[in-house]
């Protein structure tokens, strides 16, 4: 599936730029207040009755999810919370592991699921995607390796990756084109296998390849970002209402400068996405 960005489509919705309909372009989208409304009126009528989304997320992806002091916290769980609060609700938390979050959604065992997710064609076909945040592939290597040159200069190197991720594929697709032996090893903390020398290089997004390296002085970044693509907040593809409420809720913040707060706060705001798109990925 090529890049598909679908934009909210309900009628009166004007676009802050005084254009009506969308482009692939960043742009701010406005959301009047009925539209607040009309979101909140169409929200499925177990989650209006309950007045709270169940939401999934993995928290070990520091600074997006994670947990400080027995609670949620990080730009995926504000972010969340912030939109859930837009639509008048408040959102109830579940731990569940990363390769478990899209069959959650999909069974209605959560309502949303945000963690770090990459908007991939592949998982479309288990949920939608409303993104909110474009982040890319760091690498990271041992203190004083450098720039290894990107993912070819991974061969003949043994590579860290979390189980269930995109990084899986990457790694291994890197490895069919190597002439040295690429060693995939899998870690929940790829950075910790790095600076624990039990890996010499790792695959993560930016946001937590950066605060790793921020974090431990045995660390460093290998060069640029690679191939910046959003991430998504996880919906049942049966539930579009939600996932248009949610969309909708995103421009409200978008537009009042509290999503812009929150990306500054968790030091993130490079990638900053204002198209309010839904399945926006490749």
């Amino acid at each position: 599936m090529g890049r598909r960005v679908v934009c909210l489509l309900l009628a009166g919705l004007v676009l802050m730029s005084g254009a009506t309909g969308c482009t692939g372009a960043d742009q701010d989208a406005g959301t009047p207040v009925d539209r607040l409304a009309e979101a909140r009126a169409a929200l499925p009528d177990q989650i209006r009755k309950a007045g709270a989304l169940v939401g999934g997320t993995d928290p070990t992806f520091e600074p997006m999810t994670f947990m400080k002091d027995g609670k949620y916290t990080g730009l995926d769980v504000e972010l969340v919370e912030a939109i859930a609060a837009k639509l008048g609700l408040t959102v109830t938390w579940n731990t569940v592991s990363f390769g478990d979050l899209l069959d959650q959604v999909e069974g209605h065992k959560i309502d949303v699921s945000v963690s770090s997710m990459f908007d991939r064609a592949a998982r479309q076909k288990k949920a939608d995607f409303v993104n909110y945040l474009n982040a890319g592939t760091s690498i990271v290597v041992g203190k004083g390796v450098g720039d290894i040159g990107g993912m070819a200069g991974l061969c003949g190197r043994r590579v860290a990756v979390q189980a269930e991720t995109v990084y899986v594929d990457m790694a291994n697709s890197q490895a069919a084109k190597c002439g040295a032996k690429l060693t995939v090893v899998f870690s929940d903390k790829p950075s910790t296998a790095v600076a624990t020398k039990t890996a010499d290089a790792a695959l993560n997004d930016f946001p937590i390849a950066a605060l790793d390296v921020q974090n431990n002085a045995a660390l460093e970044l290998s060069g640029p970002q690679i191939e910046a693509i959003p991430y998504g907040i996880g919906i049942a593809k049966d539930r579009r209402a939600l996932t248009t409420a949610v969309q909708v809720a995103l421009y409200s913040l978008i537009n009042e400068g509290t999503y812009d707060e929150l990306l500054t706060k968790w030091k993130v705001s490079e990638g900053a996405l204002r198209t309010g798109a839904i399945n926006g990925g490749a």
